[in-house]
C-alpha cells in the first residue's frame, strides 16, 4: 500500500506544479525582453510585364536564449503607376506602385504553444521630393493578420498598418573595382494596430545596413537592426530586439521595370 508520506509528497509536488511552470514561464518571458535575433532571407523577383511583377521572399528567424524560432514565406503584386493627378502637375507620378500581397508565418516555440500566421497585405509605395542627391523612399501597407496558437482559444484577427521610409547612400569614391557595387541602406519603420492580433503587434524599427550589388543584378545586404516590439508572448508586453540580418535579393530578370529597384519590401513577415 502507499504510505501516508508518499501522498503528501504527491498531492504537495501536484499542487506545486502549476506555478512550477508559471515560473520558468516568466523565465523564458524575462530572457526575451532583451535578445538577439539572426535573420535570414532569399527573395526573388519574377517579371510578369513592362507594369507589373512577382516579389517572393524566404526567411528565416532565430532568437537567442531559445525562445522561438520562425518560418515564412511573402509573396507581393506590385502594379507600376503610370498616372498622377494633373493638379500636382509633376514630371512623374507620385504613387509609384500598387502592392497586393499574402504570407505565411510559423513560429515554433520553446515551452510554449506554436503560432501560424496568415496574412493578407496591401500597400503603395510613393516619394518624398528632396534634395538630388538623396531620395526617400515611403512605403505604406495595411495588414491583415488570422493567427492560431494550435489550442482552444481557435483563430484570433488584427489589423495593422506599417510606413517605413528608406534610402540608399551609394558608395561614391571608387578605390577599387570592388567598390562600383557598395551601398548602404537605411530605413526607419512604425507599425501601428488598428485591431491587436495575439502576438507581435506595435513596433519601432530602425535598419541601417550595408550591401553589395553585381553586375548581374544580385544584391548581398547586411543589417544591424533595433526593434521595439508590443505582446511579442502571451505573458510578456514589450522586448528590445537587437538583429543581425543578411539578406540575398536575385533580381537578374528586372530587364522590364528598368529605375524600378526598390520594388522589393524591405521588411517583409514581421
Amino acid at each position: 500500500m502507499i504510505s501516508m508520506r508518499l501522498l503528501y509528497i504527491l498531492f504537495t509536488f501536484l499542487v506545486l506544479l502549476p506555478q512550477l511552470l508559471l515560473a520558468q514561464d516568466t523565465i523564458v518571458d524575462q530572457e526575451v525582453k532583451v535578445n538577439q535575433q539572426l535573420w535570414l532571407d532569399y527573395n526573388y523577383h519574377t517579371p510578369l510585364g513592362e507594369t507589373k511583377g512577382l516579389n517572393t521572399q524566404f526567411g528565416f528567424r532565430k532568437i537567442e536564449p531559445q525562445v522561438y524560432n520562425k518560418f515564412l514565406v511573402n509573396s507581393s503584386l506590385y502594379f507600376k503607376n503610370l498616372k498622377s493627378p494633373k493638379i500636382l502637375h509633376l514630371k512623374k507620378p507620385f504613387i509609384e506602385t500598387y502592392h497586393l500581397g499574402a504570407g505565411l508565418i510559423y513560429t515554433q516555440n520553446y515551452g510554449a504553444d506554436d503560432n501560424f500566421e496568415f496574412r493578407l497585405m496591401q500597400g503603395l509605395k510613393f516619394e518624398i521630393p528632396t534634395i538630388k542627391v538623396l531620395t526617400f523612399n515611403n512605403y505604406v501597407r495595411l495588414e491583415e493578420r488570422f493567427q492560431n496558437n494550435f489550442d482552444a482559444s481557435g483563430w484570433s484577427t488584427g489589423f495593422r498598418v506599417r510606413y517605413r521610409i528608406s534610402t540608399e547612400l551609394e558608395w561614391g569614391n571608387y578605390l577599387f573595382d570592388f567598390t562600383h557595387g557598395l551601398y548602404f541602406p537605411l530605413s526607419a519603420e512604425i507599425f501601428f494596430n488598428l485591431k491587436k492580433s495575439d502576438r507581435y503587434n506595435d513596433l519601432t524599427r530602425i535598419s541601417p545596413g550595408i550591401g553589395y550589388r553585381t553586375k548581374s543584378n544580385w544584391k548581398f545586404e547586411m543589417y544591424l537592426i533595433f526593434n521595439r516590439t508590443k505582446n511579442i508572448t502571451e505573458t510578456n508586453n514589450t522586448s528590445r530586439d537587437f538583429i543581425l540580418r543578411f539578406r540575398v535579393i536575385n533580381a537578374s530578370k528586372k530587364k522590364y521595370i528598368d529605375g524600378m529597384e526598390e520594388n522589393y519590401p524591405r521588411e517583409e513577415g514581421e
